[in-house]
Order: C-alpha cells, then structure tokens, then sequence
C-alpha cells in the first residue's frame, strides 16, 4: 500500500508541473536562479519551453541559467534563440558576449559586438567590458584599452569596470597604475573578490607568488565558488611540484563547483599531473563538446592524447587551439613538440616560424628548432639555433646536451675525420652532465647516444651508471635486454627483460622483447601465448593488444582471431583510437567492408575529432561505392583537419574517378599547401599531368624526383608506364630492373616480370623470377604475383604450379585453397572437391570459395547439389552479378536452357553496370 500512495503523490506532483502556466515556471525558474540553483532553473526552463518553445523569455533566461552552470555551447544556442525571437537586446547582448569570452571565442565576440550599440548605459558598459578582454585576448592593447576607458565613462561607479580598466592597464604595462586603481577599490570595497583576484595575478606577473598566495586564500575564504582563485592557486601548488596541495584544492571544491565544466577541468588537470592520462582524457572529452573552443581546456586534451600516443588527436587539437591564439608563443611551442614527436621536422619549422624570424625566439623555441634541423641533417642550422640557445642560457645543461647530441649525430651521419674528435668530446660532455645531474635524462641520452655508435660496451657501462638512479623502474633492465639483443646474447636479453619485470609486471616493452626472443627460437605459439597473459593480467594497456594482433599477422593466424582480438580491445578500451583504426584496417584488407563501414561509423562517433578515424569512415564510404557520402565525409575531413592532406586528397581521388581531373588537380594542389612534403599528393599531381596529357612535364618531375629520392622506387615504376604508353619497352624495362636494385622496390618485381612476358622475353622473365626468389625467398607476394600474372596469360598450368608452391607453404591460405582447387578443377586433375570442402570449413562464408565450389560439383556432374549452393550464394550476395552468371553457365552444362536463360536476360538489363555484357549477349545467342 505504501509503495501504490508514493506512486499516487508522484503522479499527482508530475500532473502539477504539467498544469502550471507559463508565467509560473517563469516565476519557479527566477526563484531558482535567485537561489544560486542553475540546475534546477534548467529543469523549471526546458519545462516551459515543452509549451511553448517559442517563448523568448524562457530562451533567454535557459541561455542565463546555462551559462552560469558551465555549458557554454549550450548557453550560446539558447541565447541566439532568444535574440531570435526577439528577447530584449540590452539584456542578452551582454550575455551572450560573455558566453563568447568564456568560451574562447573572442575575435567572434568582436566581429558581432564591436559596432553594437545599447540604450542601457550598465548594459553597454558591461558589453564595452568583454569587448576590452576580448580584445586584450587576441593582443591588441590599443582597442582594449578604448573599449575599456568607454566601459568606465558609462558606469564610474562600477566595480567590473573599473577591474577591467586595471587589467587593461596591467597588460599595457603599466602595472603600478593598475595596483593603485586596485588599492584605491579595495578602500571602498574590502571584501571584492574580483578586485582581490586581479591583485594577486598582478603580484604573480611580478614574480610574488608569497604575496599573491595569501590574497587567494582570502578569495577563497569569501567565495568558495570562485574558479578563478582556485585554479590559480592549483597552477602554483604545480609549479612547486606539490601534487598533494593541488589534490587538496581541488578534492575540496564546494560539490556545484566540481559539477561544473570548470570543476571537471580541474579534476582532469589533476588527473594529468598524476600521470593518469587515460582519466585526464575521460573527464576532457565530454567537456569538449561544453567548450570546444576553451584555449586550456584544448591544450589539456591535447597533452592527455600526447601521453596515451594518440599524436594524431592531439595536433588536431593543438591545430584547433593554434587557430584561436595564432600570436600564443607557449601555444605554438607546444604544437611544435608535438610535430617533432611525429618525425615531422619540416611542420615544426614551420610552426615556429613566427616566432624565429620575430627575432626574440626564446631559448625553449631556438631548442625546438635545433632538434628539427638535426633531424632533417642540416647539422649547420641545428648548431645555429643550439649555439643561440645556449647564448640566451650559458650555464643551461639543456642546451649543452642539445650541442653535444648534435655532434655526435653529424658524427653518425658522416663518421671519421675532425668529426669524430667533436663527437668524443660531446659524449665525454654528456657523461660530465649525466654525473652531475641526479635525474636520468642526461644519462638515458647517453645510452642513446652509445648505442646510435654501436658502441655496445660503452652503453651498457653507461647503464651501470644510471641503474642506481632509477632503482624503482624498469627502464634500465628493459635497455639492457635491447642491447644484450643486438649483441646476440639471447640469455643475457632474456634475463634482463625477466628482472625488468619482476620491478614492474606491467611494463610492455620487457614483454615485447621476450616475444622478440620466442620469435627467433620459432617458438610462435609461446609467444602468442606470453603476449595473452599479458592482457589477462594488464587489461588496460591498449598497445599490448596491436602488438598481438600484429603478432598473430605474423604467425599467419585466422582472421577471425585477429578480429576478435581488435574487436575486444574496441570494446574495453573505446575511447583508443589506434585500436578502431587497427580494427577498420583489418577489415579493410579482408574485403569485409559492411564490417569495416560500421566499425568506422562507431568509430566516428564515438572520437569525433580524430580526423584518421573520419579519413577511415570516408574510405569505407568509398569502397562501398557511396561516393555522395564519401565526398560528404571528405568535406568534414578538410574543415576539422585542414593542415593534413588527407582530406583534400579524398576530395581530390572522387574528381578522378569522375573524369574531372583538372578538379582534382586543384586539390592535390590544395593538399600539397597543407603538407608540402606529402608523397601521395606529389605522386598524384604527376599521375594527373599524364592524364591530362602533359607527359613531358611529368616525365621531368619524375626524373626530378629521382635526383632528390634516389632510393624511391615510385619515380623508376611512374617513369616505366610513362614509357610503355609511349611503346618504348626497353626503356621500361631498364626503369624497372634498377627500381628492382633498391632497398624497397615496391611491386617493381612482379612488374618486370609480366613487361618481359609482355616483350616475349619469356626465357628472361623465367630467370629473372628464379634469379629473385633465390635473393628474397621470404617474398610470398612476388610468387603470388607471377602466378596471378601466367593465370591472366591463359597460361594455366605455369599458375597452378606456382599456386600449389605457394599452398604447401600457407597450407590453411583460403584464397590460395580457391585458386588452386579451381585450376585443378577445369583441368580435370583430381583432388580440387577435398580441397574446396577443407577451405570451406576452414572460412564457411567465403563467397569467392563458395563460387568454386559450385563450378567444382558441376564439372565433377553433381548438378542438384551446384545449383542449390550458387542460388543461396547469389541470394547472399545480389550485389555480386559475377555469381549470376556463373550459375547461368551451371545451369547450361546441366541442360536446363530455360532457367540459364533467364539469369541471362536479368543479366543484360543491368547493361554498363555489369561488365560481362559480351559474354552475357554470346550465351544468350547460342540458346
């Protein structure tokens, strides 16, 4: 009875809410907001707007309430609403440029506001005051500074106005004008809590944080609510390296803080300073979609992808952030480092541009740009900008290292002579600097440094050195076991890894490098199965389950295996996006594109600003064949990620395959502004001029291309084809056999040896084959490839030899089980039924397989049963029409003429989307 009376007062009480007017859920959210309650006004707002959603009050005061409880992106929807339907202009203006300034959107803020003009002189005011910040947001100190003086002309007794004019003053540099306008407010008002918190950011500018941290505290003391004191307060416990000061501030925010936005950025910056990236990333996310365009909150989400390795998302999110403060140095250095840590030399010179050629780069900034000279081997300008650096800061073991690194790399690069004298002196220089530091930074560069040398002896010396500095970590014993690996001491590696271990079960590397030594000893299963225990016992470790999945490629395990593997890892891990990649890709190259088209679409939604993810979703589309939305997704690709490209080469490969290529050409070109160096687009641009006729022009930049990458196949294959369209063959031939001499030939092999069957060169093509599988028997792809090629040819028997080959080695390879079953079948050698029925069991949903399957039965006379399997194949796959018309042909050898028939004529109304027409038209004559 009880429970039936709660259920009665709560049906009544919900029948309430719903009969109360308008104007007293107006009323109901005023009290609320009166109250402090923004939660519960929105719940009284969303209520009204049910009635009536065109109401301009309620709108107006949800985008208030929204604004005050942290949902930005949600306040300024509402508010525009309002103004919309007309809400009062002098209220929501002043509003919704805060819900800009907050949010980081500030050259909007001035684009909208900055010729607006209010009746109400308070409103006004306010709106000059966030127009002043906006402008002291993006530099410009002469705007901020009017807008400022006009906020205080219109309101003088205001106090924001008169904190705006001090902050205004302080970013000009008039810091002792701002302090006594400050003094001379807290006079009259004591307890101003503003007026308080611009003091102590003023004593912070000048180095007096004693100062400063009292003036917060007191802050605090009278607003317990108040963000900005809190977060200063923990950017100063960080500073010091106290974490436990900063877990206390934020651990005790008021429970509306820590609900909000801001308090939840709080507790991520916590998270990031523990170390505990994953959390850090968890508690950003969400808040992304709150504030997308909050600078902090940007860099926070950027630092938590860079610690998991999640680069990709983190320049996405250091790009976005870079877009809103182009002219932030901190901002920039930070997108460098991460450019630097792709290998993306030339981009983080670029980055750093601005700030290089203003001419007071700063010692951090001149670093950053020495380490990308070194990696793109211009030993002069890493020495430039070290020797600058170490300028700026003489006694900094920073730039010393840096010096000494770059000589021992020009030293590796070209050994021997007077650069030999200056590497040994760099290392004696970093050994000074690893014995007087007591970290190990300096020491790992010395390991690094010895083994980049080979020079195996020292560097494991170097480590006796650095193990009693890092007693409690692994690091030491898993570089040893690297080293003892390289020396080919296999026990020595292994039980260095195992000690590594026992100091940390959960570190991947050791693991890594005892699989390393099962895969030498062809111990695959072992290996597999140490990698398995590892993910039982350290669930959360998303590298451990591509290092399987890749492990499992290796040991040539089922698909499905690998799958399953990724596909776990997906969904215990969601929020990793090299996981989702693997998966896409997996799939991808399996032919399983539905399955790979909804792993991207989840993918997608589930990390919506990972622009490899969208580029996955996009080549899903594509293979699919729905160019409308591969295009779609292309165009999302270029706007979230427009430095990359990949977005524009999507754009650019949907104009080409529309015959449009001048259109294409306009986007490589487009891609090529993004990334200048990109391969692909550079590839393409030279595909495009030979369709396009201009074979001359790409013939000199192929031959340019050669010069510059001498070790590039592409150029020497490109150049090939070039020749052949001309009929020159032995030209090509000649591109193609020194393309064969390289460090990477790509698929300049099998090429060769179909041009020399194509010149009737067979004799020579036949050594040539014999010739490189003596030199890379491991090349699985090459036989492959000459089989495919004889098998194009008609030459049946020269296929089958080589596909059986190739069977005895990867005896469970389902295609190679196809083809071999099917050549066997149509020249009437035994044994093609068994194996069919093997590779069926093996794969049962083998559409290709099932096809040869029912050719099998029919040859072997078994009709019923081949008719019966390729029309439940052709009902699997009615996209597929190949089938249909292999069952026609079945139905024909069994006699039954109408029924091929019929298949046939279904056949010739698909026309040009069917390519077997001519066949199709043959068999239809000849019944």
């Amino acid at each position: 009875m009880k429970t039936r009376a709660i259920a009665l007062i709560l049906t009544a009480a919900l029948a309430a809410c719903g009969q109360r007017s308008e104007q007293e859920l107006l009323a109901a959210a005023h009290k609320r907001m009166e109250q402090k309650d923004a939660a519960g006004a929105v719940i009284e707002l969303k209520n009204l707007l049910q009635k009536n959603p065109d109401n301009p009050q309620g709108r107006h005061l949800l985008g208030k309430a929204l604004l005050e409880a942290g949902d930005l992106a949600g306040a300024e929807i509402e508010l525009r609403r309002a103004w919309e339907l007309g809400a009062p202009r002098d209220e929501l203006a002043p509003l919704l440029a805060q819900t800009l300034l907050n949010s980081g959107q500030s050259r909007k803020l001035i684009s909208e506001f900055a010729d607006q003009s209010l009746a109400d002189p308070q409103a006004m005011s306010t709106l000059q005051q966030h127009l002043a910040m906006a402008f002291l947001a993006q530099g410009n100190l002469m705007e901020a500074k009017a807008a400022s003086t006009r906020a205080l002309q219109l309101a003088p007794e205001s106090e924001p106005a008169a904190i705006v004019s001090a902050r205004t003053k302080l970013a000009a540099g008039f810091a002792d004008e701002a302090l006594a306008a400050l003094d001379e407010l807290l006079l009259r008002a004591p307890r101003s809590t503003k007026a308080l918190q611009l003091k102590a950011e003023l004593l912070l500018s000048r180095g007096k944080s004693e100062d400063a941290e009292p003036l917060l505290a007191q802050v605090l003391a009278l607003d317990p609510n108040s963000y900005e004191a809190r977060s200063l307060l923990v950017r100063l416990a960080f500073g010091r390296q106290q974490v436990d000061a900063a877990a206390k501030l934020v651990d005790g925010m008021p429970p509306a803080v820590a609900k909000r936005p801001q308090g939840r950025f709080l507790q991520a910056q916590l998270a990031l300073a523990r170390n505990d990236a994953a959390k850090a990333r968890e508690l950003a996310l969400p808040l992304l979609k709150a504030m997308p365009n909050y600078l902090p909150l940007l860099r926070l989400a950027a630092g938590a992808h860079q610690q998991l390795g999640e680069l990709a998302d983190a320049e996405n999110l250091l790009n976005q952030a870079l877009k809103l403060a182009p002219e932030d140095p901190s901002l920039r250095r930070q997108f460098a480092s991460l450019q630097l840590q792709r290998r993306a030399p030339g981009k983080t010179l670029e980055t750093l541009r601005p700030l290089l050629d203003s001419g007071k780069a700063d010692a951090e900034t001149l670093l950053l740009a020495g380490k990308a000279q070194l990696m793109l081997g211009n030993f002069e300008g890493a020495d430039q900008a070290f020797g600058a650096a170490a300028k700026l800061r003489p006694d900094d073991s920073k730039t010393q290292a840096a010096l000494a690194l770059s000589a021992i790399a020009r030293d590796t690069v070209s050994p021997g002579g007077g650069g030999r004298a200056k590497a040994d002196a760099a290392l004696g220089q970093l050994r000074e600097l690893a014995a007087k530091d007591s970290g190990s930074n300096y020491d790992l560069m010395l390991v690094n440094a010895l083994m980049r040398r080979q020079d195996l002896a020292g560097a494991l010396a170097a480590l006796d050195r650095l193990a009693p500095k890092m007693k409690d970590s692994p690091v030491p014993d898993g570089l040893r076991g690297r080293i003892q690996l390289v020396r080919k001491d296999t026990a020595a590696a292994q039980a260095a890894f195992e000690a590594a271990l026992k100091t940390d079960a959960g570190y991947l590397p050791a693991v890594l490098g005892l699989v390393a030594i099962d895969m030498q000893a062809s111990r695959g299963d072992a290996a597999v199965k140490r990698l398995d225990g590892f993910i039982a016992n350290q669930k959360h470790v998303p590298q451990a389950r591509l290092a399987l999945a890749e492990l499992l490629l290796q040991t040539k395990a089922p698909a499905e295996r690998i799958t399953e593997v990724l596909s776990t890892g997906v969904r215990e891990e969601p929020g990793e996006a090299g996981l989702r990649l693997a998966l896409i890709d997996h799939l991808l190259r399996h032919g399983e594109t539905a399955k790979a088209a909804q792993a991207a679409q989840e993918a997608s939604a589930a990390l919506p600003l990972n622009p490899d993810l969208l580029e996955r979703l996009a080549r899903t589309q594509l293979a699919a064949g729905d160019k409308a939305q591969a295009g779609k997704t292309y165009a999302r690709l270029t706007a979230l990620a427009p430095a990359r490209a990949h977005g524009w080469l999507g754009q650019a490969q949907l104009r080409f395959m529309d015959k449009d290529y001048a259109g294409a050409e306009r986007e490589v070109k487009r891609a090529l502004e993004a990334e200048p160096g990109s391969a692909m687009a550079q590839r393409l641009l030279i595909q495009l001029a030979v369709r396009q006729g201009r074979v001359d022009e790409a013939q000199a930049a192929l031959r340019e291309r050669q010069k510059k990458y001498p070790q590039e196949a592409y150029a020497l294959v490109a150049e090939a084809d070039i020749e052949l369209g001309k009929q020159r063959l032995e030209p090509a031939i000649a591109l193609l056999r020194k393309a064969t001499t390289l460090r990477d030939p790509g698929d300049a092999a099998p090429r060769l040896f179909a041009l020399l069957l194509s010149a009737r060169k067979r004799d020579e093509a036949l050594a040539f084959e014999a010739q490189w599988q003596a030199s890379h028997p491991q090349d699985a792809g090459f036989a492959a490839a000459t089989a495919d090629v004889l098998l194009a040819r008609g030459d049946a028997e020269g296929a089958l030899s080589r596909y059986e080959a190739l069977l005895k080695r990867n005896p469970d390879a389902v295609p190679l089980i196809n083809n071999v079953a099917w050549l066997r079948s149509k020249s009437g050698r035994p044994g093609a039924r068994e194996l069919a029925e093997r590779g069926l069991k093996l794969k049962p949903d083998d559409a290709a397989l099932r096809d040869t399957y029912a050719t099998v039965l029919a040859n072997e006379k078994d009709f019923g049963k081949a008719i019966s399997l390729q029309r439940q194949l052709v009902n699997d796959q009615p996209d597929q029409p190949g089938y249909k018309f292999n069952l026609a042909q079945i139905l024909i050898q069994s006699g039954d003429k109408a029924a091929a028939k019929a298949e046939l004529e279904s056949l010739a109304r698909l026309g040009n989307k069917f390519a077997q027409q001519k066949e199709v038209d043959a068999l239809l004559k000849a019944l």
